[in-house]
């Protein structure tokens, strides 16, 4: 039963987050916004929708959009939201190279149009992801060494429950988690999920040529991926809402993304896009963080027991 939930619930608050999200940043700036269930009725427009294809376009562009969306639901599949249970249980290395894999299929459907915003946001997108994954590491491994295991949903299991106070590494893998999170998820400050100027665009700039059920796919596993992020930084800090009987688990993740979602329009409402040459100094924040953290863990008193 608990597996067999895990990944519908995903579908179904992965849109929700993305909804709280927008409504949060409407609040801060003194807008109605649109209702947190928009995500949902423009997802359903889309794959309501037929595809139109650029004619220079060729198998490897038809190819992205399933790929990133069928990635994504593996990626889900292995982290936990609600329970400690997972469908798939998955080593840390795989799952980083499961997250790549998605972005290096949408950077060639950007660059296979021939499109030149399509090629921009790809070789920006390219960049992104190669400062990233530095810290990404380091991160997944500190919660591994904290876990005691090399397994995603096992590192989670093994963060001893409470005290989260006298574990400073816990605090600091969250908060390099949350700076990932708005990298790899083209949020500000890194990217502007709502921009349309041309020379600003990195992730949009890719999904431009992208249609009808195409978008669609790619706008859902974006959710996704936002949604396994927020399922990791809320998993290392709660790790005993893993824990609950059933009737509290989904209520408390619910709650838990939702948070999350609001914690994320909080800190895109107050800081702005910062410029590309500063990303790099951005990401290289991250991964000193994520080092600090294993530096504390080795340096403390449980670091031999």
């Amino acid at each position: 039963m608990t597996i067999a939930l895990h990944i519908p619930l995903y579908l179904v608050l992965a849109p929700l987050l993305v909804g709280v999200i927008r409504k949060t940043k409407a609040f801060l700036s003194c807008r109605r916004g649109s209702p947190v269930w928009q995500p949902y009725a423009d997802l359903w427009k889309l794959f309501r929708r037929g595809i139109v294809r650029s004619r220079t376009a060729s198998w490897v562009f038809d190819l992205s959009a399933p790929v990133v969306l069928g990635t994504s639901l593996v990626l889900v599949s292995a982290t936990p939201l609600w329970s400690r249970g997972v469908p798939l249980s998955m080593p840390f290395i795989l799952y980083i190279y499961l997250m790549a894999l998605p972005r290096f299929f949408q950077t060639l459907a950007g660059l296979d149009t021939g499109s030149a915003f399509g090629g921009l946001g790809a070789s920006r997108e390219a960049g992104v992801s190669a400062m990233a994954e530095p810290a990404l590491v380091l991160t997944l491994c500190g919660l591994a060494f904290l876990g005691n295991s090399d397994a995603v949903d096992g590192m989670l299991k093994g963060i001893p429950a409470g005290r989260l106070l006298w574990r400073p590494e816990v605090i600091l893998l969250a908060g390099t988690l949350f700076l990932l999170l708005l990298a790899e998820n083209s949020r500000i400050p890194v990217d502007d999920p709502a921009t349309h100027l041309e020379l600003t665009m990195i992730h949009e700039a890719m999904v431009l040529d992208h249609s009808g059920v195409d978008l669609g796919m790619i706008q859902l596993a974006s959710a996704l991926r936002l949604t396994a992020f927020s399922a990791l930084i809320t998993a290392a800090l709660f790790p005993g809402s893993l824990s609950l009987p059933p009737a509290l688990a989904i209520p408390s993740a619910a709650a838990r993304i939702a948070v999350s979602g609001v914690a994320i329009g909080v800190v895109e409402s107050a800081m702005a896009r910062m410029r590309l040459s500063r990303v790099a100094s951005y990401l290289l924040v991250a991964a000193t963080i994520a080092a600090l953290a294993l530096a504390v863990h080795f340096a403390g008193p449980e670091a031999t027991s």
